[in-house]
């Protein structure tokens, strides 16, 4: 693998919500997504999600800790069994770390 410029990737996500796989380390993902306006609240039975801000600010509500407010560098983990949603108010960008069998939410 080739170094890789995180604030480089992000320039190549420009939909809301989209996300691009930057690598596969061991049995972890690490992906880029863009958050815009409201994801829908849901909840991941089997694992946890990793929230890494890169650019902007993101909020994540959950319904045990209430609202987390996230702004740049900063990182939460929603544990899993939590029921969340994330949201921004302005376009941000996100580094998640999902397990690598987890394709979809």
């Amino acid at each position: 693998m080739n170094k890789v410029n995180l604030l480089e990737l992000i320039k190549e996500v420009e939909e809301p919500w989209h996300r691009i796989d930057v690598c596969t380390i061991n049995n972890s993902i690490l992906r880029i997504a863009k958050i815009e306006g409201e994801f829908r609240w849901h909840t991941h039975q089997s694992k946890d999600e990793c929230f890494l801000v890169l650019k902007g600010k993101i909020f994540i509500d959950t319904n045990k800790e209430g609202t987390i407010e996230l702004n740049e560098m900063e990182s939460y983990i929603v544990k899993k069994g939590t029921r969340h949603r994330s949201r921004a108010d302005e376009p941000a960008w996100v580094l998640l770390i999902d397990p690598a069998k987890a394709k979809g939410k």
